[in-house]
């Protein structure tokens, strides 16, 4: 998995390319947790470089929304591919996440 992270703008635009699981949970944890701790944070994590995901996947992105939200802040996932988006389907969490389509879409929400 590679994370390159932008946090130029006013939100953190953090993107993900190659397999989200669990050999890769504690560092993307650990790089990405600081984020959304800061109160009112938002974060926009691209997926469309994601090639599959797992449960441990899911509970990176379900620990990063949860401690979002203690701080009154958000995470929306972009562009997730046919998988994904079919894995956060059939566990019904596409109802729980924030997605947008793309990177811009996911800025307008926010703005």
């Amino acid at each position: 998995m590679q994370v390159s992270i932008d946090t130029s703008g006013a939100q953190a635009v953090a993107r993900f390319e190659g397999t989200l699981g669990q050999e890769n949970q504690d560092s993307l944890l650990a790089e990405l947790l600081p984020l959304v701790d800061q109160r009112q944070a938002q974060l926009i994590i691209d997926l469309a470089r994601v090639s599959s995901i797992d449960s441990s996947g899911l509970n990176i992105l379900i620990n990063l929304v949860t401690r979002s939200r203690l701080h009154e802040g958000r995470v929306i996932l972009v562009g997730p591919n046919k998988f994904v988006s079919g894995v956060l389907e059939v566990t019904q969490l596409n109802r729980w996440f924030e997605i947008c389509s793309t990177v811009d879409d996911a800025v307008q929400r926010l703005a």
